[in-house]
This record gives C-alpha cells, structure tokens and sequence, in this order.
C-alpha cells in the first residue's frame, strides 16, 4: 500500500469490491477520483474497470436467486389456478371459445357483408375442390363434401385465426388415402374393418365397389384416421406441443410438399388417360405407378384425355391469365372450377359421355346428411405412422398460413388452441364420414382477398355445402371423374413451380438447399413418409454439421466505432502482436470440441506442440554448444537453472571450466523461451456466441487452458452468458480459471496487455 493514503487504507478495510492492478496503477491514480462514492461503488478509475473480471462483477452485482421450496410453487400455482374472478373467467372463456370474442366484438354493419360475400365465393370453390381431393384419398366425392362441412363447424368455435379457410387438403388426402392402399393390400381386408351402417338415403349408393375393400369399408377407415388424428392432435394441444413445427423449416415443406405434388399428379393421370390400373402403395410408389401405366398405356381413351386438355387450358386461363391480371379491378375472383365442373357436368349429362365414350363419372351422389357413427378402429399398428405424420403435416400446414394471415392483420395466434381447434374437428368429423382437414391454401387467400373479416365466413360457406349435400347433389352425378383431375393438377402448378425458388435457397444457405433436395427426392421416389422422416433427420444432421463446421475467427477493435470485428473483413487498427482476440460462432459441445481446439491454433497461428518442440531443439542446441567449451553435467534439466541465471546487464560472467574462463559471449545469456519463438503472450476468446457448453466443451477448454499455460501464454475469456458461467461454476472450472475470465472484450485485453507489463500484480481492495 501507499504511505500516508488513509483513504486507500479504507478501502482495503472493506471488502466489497475489489479490482486487480499493478503497484505502478496505484500509484498513477493516487490523486484521481479517490473519493468515496456515495452509492457504495468504487470511484470511476478507468484503469481500474479495465482490470474487472467477470467473478468480480457477479460477486458485486448479481442479483441474488429468489429460491422457492417446492411445496411455495405448489400452492402458489394452485391458488392462481382456483382464484375466481370476473375478468379470469372472462379471459379463460376468450382463450377456450374464441368465437366469443369474435362475436362479442363483432361489427354488424362492416364485417357481416363482406363475410357473406367472402363465405359464399369460398363455398364455390370449396365445392369442386373438396370432391377432387376426395379422389385422392380414393373416397365417393360426396366424402369430400362432408369434410368441407362438419369441422368446419367445429373450428369456428375453437380456432383463432380468423381468415383460414378450413377444409380439404391435396396432402392430407393423398396421405389418407396411403392408408386405404395399404388395407387394400391386405388379403383378407374385409375381416380388418367392420361395415359401418348408414341411412337408406345413401346406403344403397355407397355400396359399390372397384377394388378389394368396398366403399363402406374405406369410408369406415377413413373414419379412423380422423377419429384417432383427431386425439392425436388434441394431445399435442393439451400437452402444449405448437412448438414441434419449429423442426420442420420452411426448406423441409418446401421439399416435401413439392415432392407430394408428383404423387398427387401421378395418382391422376390414370383418369386423364381413361385407363384402369391398380392402387400401389409402398416404396417406389411413384415409379411403380408409372411403369404400370406404361403397361397399358395402347389403352388410352381419346375422349377423357380430350376434355382433361379443354378444362386445364381453361382453367389456367382464367387462373392466371385473368383472375390474376385484373385482381385489381375484381372485387372476387372467378370461380372457374365450378363454373368448369358446372359445364362438364352438363355436356355429360345431355351427351352420355358414360355410354358413348366410357368416361367413368363421379356416379350415385346421396343426398342428405349421414347418421353419426362411432369409427370402428382395428389394426392401428398398419397406419400408426401415418397417423402421426397426418397429425404434424396438417397442423404445419395450417399453423403455418394462420400465422402469415395474423401477422399481415395485427392480431395474436395460439398454436396449441390451434391444434385443440384441428383435433377436436378431426374428432367431430369422424363420426359422420369424414377424412382429416387443414386449412385449404387457395381458399384461404381467395377468404383473404374477398374482404373476409372473421370465421363468420366459415359458417356462410359450410351453408352453401350442406345446400348441395342436402338438395343439388344428386346433379353432379354425371361429372367425368377427367374434369375433378383436371383441377387437381392444374392447383399443383404452385407446388411445381417451388422448384423456382432454388435458385434464391441456394444463395442463402447451401445447407437449406441440400435440405429442399434430399426430402423432395426421397418423398417422391421413395414414399411420402420415409420422405418426411429421412427430410427431418437430415435436417438435424446439418445442424450438427453446421456447428462443427463453425468458424473461429480474428477480432481486432476499430476504435472509431469502438467495436471489434473481424479482421480479415474489416478496416482494423494496428494489432498488439503479443495479443490475439479471436471469436467463435456456435455452441461449444462434444460434436465440435476437438474442432474447436485445432482451429483455435490456426487461427491464431500458436501450436503449443510446435513451439515445444522448437523450444527443445533450442535448448539442446544450447547445451551442445556447452559441453563443446568443456562444462560438465551439461543436461537438458541442469542447464535451464544455470542458464536462467545469466544476469543480461553484466559486461562478464566468469564460469569455471576445464578449458579455462568463459565469457558471456562464449555462450547464450539464457535458456530460450516462448517470445524468442513466438510474440504472443495472450489469447483472448470472445464467448458472446456461445450459447451453451456441455461436459465435453468444458473438458476441451480446460485442456486448451492447460496446454497453453506449459508455453507461457494465457487465455482469457470474456463475454460469457449466464449459461455457460453456471456450467463452468458446475464442474469447477472457475476454482482455477475464474481469473482470466472477463466481462468485455476491452476489460480482458486491457488485462492482457497489463499482465505482460506488469508481472507483479497484487489485489488491492477498493470501496
């Protein structure tokens, strides 16, 4: 301590905050600043706060932890559950029902037009729609219909998105329909699922059959799967599971669904060609469903290729041509597909395209609703994936479009009362023939676009299909199953054109790219859920490679803006050589531990192992230059002392020898040491983008700790998040290294170049 400074003297007395400094510090800032600041900090000594550590500033500034005991929790979560009070059962019933809000706040006069009109457009596309997909889940179209009414219903209680337009979906009835080809496989599929009883309205019309399972029997698997998507979905919900759609990235869908599109398309062509050929499921789907057709390909019918060709021009005509040049200017889109559907309809009906042209048509429609029936549910081990990738994929595909419609709107989205929302509608559905939902993505942007205000459109637009359930259906009967394909495939278009975004994925991320390819190419040539499950485990394996191919990288401070950046990118100033600052961008785990160690001697240039062994060779040239002038004993561990020992400002050292008297000259004044070989005495690692660190990481930071040290140089740490701090403080790293770990990148390189300057460093306690 100072002579005479009692204010010093104070200070040392208490021990709340302490910095670490040099004598030549002390004395340097005697007469700066030594008051005592009122607040109990220390007085604001710049070359003080440069020597902060990190252990300092969490000893002297840390909040304490509001420790609980398990049974406080309990209870205070237990009463907060039981307390009644108005406004909780006001907020508690919005959360649950949330159509009572939107009732509640609903504005007669400017949202329940725009909503008729809104409801009612989305009502005429959902009508051909919903009996197109219905094909692809090989089910009657008047199926498809029932899917487009039921949940529906549900969903305007439960959901929370207030411009999605609930309904079929191409994938989720592609998938569905996956499941009946695999009952269909079966030999004996009429023991798997029992015959479900319907009303005499329907039942004599939904008795036919083509294949191995009749109509009854696809319906009532059908039924299954919604009933048991349905739970499935509820359970995520309750268990509050939104968060899963964070695995699947946009790149993944992108695949996926674009690898479904050649499924869907392929699944279609049969119809547009008029040929007859067996239901594949299984892997290879898609190339086993084309060499089929190959095999009967001499069998073509002209007539239904000939009107798939007339409704796809049209079709996308006025889809592209029109409705989307002259958006501007149409208060509502045309609704092409029904006016399409409308005009095949007739032209079949007044020319008996059946009779004179073999076109299969959609058949016997029933009319009326179906009586709630329990879904039979037998076998479940055969679909169980299924269920679950139903299950993920309609409430992603979903979630995703609710959340870009309550983003451009301004308003909140609960993901788990989404999936509550789904799963309950799945469930209700299931008890009168209908197959899984989703939010249609065409009829969600026409809702959009018409001026929908609320879910009360929703209702408008089921009211229009129970209106052809009930009354008209029967006058579709005649529609060539070419005209439903032809809508099908001429609504992949956006689908297929995903692979135009490419180009953009690969500028962004190669990692993304190759994300988007591999799950296309095995959904499409291997089957939709090996397609998924290989696209999700290849995604997590790029987050592990991208962790290990992580970049450490050389920081130096561009004192204009008082920021550090990397060097080899920016304007830098001039470097302290003895000094190097290095940034590491990932988590520190066992994947890249090892990694991390060898580019951390790249990047700074400093191999312990080579300098060691320089170090050594040096040496020993020292010691061979001594025994040639005649010392004895001259070893490798004799000769460090003796050498170390040579005072460098003495004009002679006298050293006995049989050879007579040596000068310093004759011989090295010291053993070589690290700064002969190598100027750095300092490595400073900025930790601010290392999120976590596990056991292994830890393990490797010591060994980096270690292995330096031997050379004489340091690392210091600096920026280190709270979690990373409570891993090290675990595992005891801090008992021996908590010194050399720093606040700021400033605080440890100031530190740095202090310790090279000052080699005594004492703790001098400061109020």
């Amino acid at each position: 301590m100072i002579p005479g400074d009692d204010r010093q003297t104070t200070a040392m007395e208490n021990p709340a905050f302490q910095r670490t400094v040099s004598m030549t510090d002390i004395k340097h800032k005697k007469t700066e600043d030594s008051a005592v600041v009122s607040n109990g900090r220390p007085p604001s000594h710049s070359g003080l706060k440069e020597q902060a550590t990190e252990t300092r500033v969490r000893n002297d500034y840390l909040l304490p932890k509001k420790k609980k005991s398990l049974r406080d929790s309990v209870s205070e979560k237990w009463s907060r559950c039981w307390t009644c009070s108005s406004e909780k059962c006001k907020k508690t019933v919005d959360k649950i029902i949330p159509c009572y809000k939107i009732i509640r706040k609903y504005k007669l006069k400017s949202d329940f037009p725009n909503d008729i009109i809104c409801g009612l457009t989305v009502g005429i596309m959902q009508i051909p729609q919903g009996m197109a997909y219905s094909l692809l889940a090989d089910l009657p179209p008047v199926v498809g219909l029932y899917t487009g009414f039921f949940p529906v219903i549900i969903y305007f209680f439960f959901g929370t998105s207030r411009h999605i337009a609930m309904g079929t979906a191409a994938v989720v009835s592609l998938l569905t329909g996956s499941v009946i080809a695999k009952f269909e496989n079966l030999e004996k599929s009429n023991s798997v699922v029992s015959t479900l009883p319907y009303n005499s309205t329907n039942s004599t019309a939904l008795d036919a059959s083509e294949d191995g399972l009749s109509t009854h029997e696809k319906i009532g698997i059908a039924m299954a799967v919604a009933l048991l998507v349905g739970f499935t979905q509820i359970g995520m919900g309750i268990l509050r599971l939104g968060f899963v759609t964070t695995y699947i990235s946009d790149p993944l869908v992108g695949g996926f669904t674009t690898g479904i599109a050649f499924h869907v398309g392929t699944s279609q062509v049969k119809n547009v060609l008029g040929i007859t050929i067996p239901r594949t499921d299984g892997m290879f789907q898609v190339i086993r469903t084309w060499t089929a057709i190959f095999e009967v390909i001499e069998k073509t019918n002209p007539a239904p290729v000939v009107i798939s060709v007339i409704c796809m021009a049209v079709l996308y005509t006025v889809k592209e041509h029109v409705n989307q040049r002259f958006k501007h200017k149409l208060k509502v889109p045309i609704p092409i597909e029904i006016i399409v559907v409308i005009l095949g309809t007739a032209a079949s009906y007044i020319w008996n395209f059946e009779d004179l042209f073999h076109i299969k048509i959609v058949g016997d429609i029933p009319t009326g609703l179906p009586i709630p029936t329990v879904p039979t549910i037998r076998n479940v081990d055969l679909y169980i994936t299924e269920i679950c990738i139903i299950a993920i994929i309609s409430f992603a595909q979903s979630v995703s479009l609710a959340a870009l419609m309550a983003k451009k709107y301004g308003y909140s989205l609960d993901s788990n009362q989404e999936l509550i929302a789904y799963g309950a509608g799945n469930v209700f559905g299931s008890f009168f023939s209908c197959y899984p939902y989703a939010a249609s993505l065409s009829g969600s942007l026409v809702q959009e676009s018409a001026g929908g205000k609320t879910q009360v459109a929703s209702l408008f637009s089921a009211s229009l299909i129970v209106v052809v359930i009930v009354w008209i259906g029967y006058l579709f009967e005649s529609l060539p199953n070419c005209v439903l394909s032809s809508i099908i495939i001429i609504a992949l278009k956006n689908l297929i054109l995903q692979f135009l975004d490419l180009p953009r994925i690969w500028k962004t991320s190669r990692f993304d790219f190759f994300i988007w390819i591999v799950t296309c190419a095995c959904t499409a040539l291997l089957n939709v859920d090996y397609g998924l499950l290989i696209g999700v485990v290849f995604s997590f394996f790029t987050v592990v490679i991208r962790t290990q191919t992580a970049v450490i990288s050389p920081f130096a401070k561009i004192d204009d803006v008082d920021l550090y950046r990397n060097s080899k990118k920016y304007a830098t100033t001039e470097q302290d050589p003895g000094v190097k600052i290095v940034y590491f961008n990932s988590p520190l785990y066992y994947a890249n531990s090892d990694l991390f160690a060898t580019k951390l001697q790249r990047v700074t240039g400093v191999k312990p192992e080579k300098i060691r062994k320089q170090l050594r060779q040096r040496t020993m040239k020292s010691v061979l230059e001594r025994k040639k002038h005649g010392f004895k004993n001259a070893y490798f561990q004799d000769f460090l002392p003796a050498v170390n020992n040579i005072d460098d400002s003495s004009t002679n050292v006298s050293l006995d020898s049989p050879s007579g008297t040596l000068t310093n000259n004759d011989i090295p004044k010291q053993a070589p040491t690290r700064a002969d070989i190598c100027p750095v005495h300092h490595i400073v690692i900025d930790f601010s983008a290392i999120p976590f660190i596990d056991s292994m990481g830890e393990k490797i930071l010591r060994q980096v700790f270690d292995e330096y040290s031997k050379i004489d140089i340091k690392i210091f740490l600096a920026c280190i998040a709270d979690d990373v701090w409570a891993v090290l403080e675990t595992t005891q790293f801090l008992e021996k290294h908590s010194e050399s770990i720093f606040p700021t990148l400033d605080h440890a390189v100031a530190a740095a170049k202090h310790n090279d300057n000052n080699k005594g460093i004492e703790v001098i306690t400061y109020l």
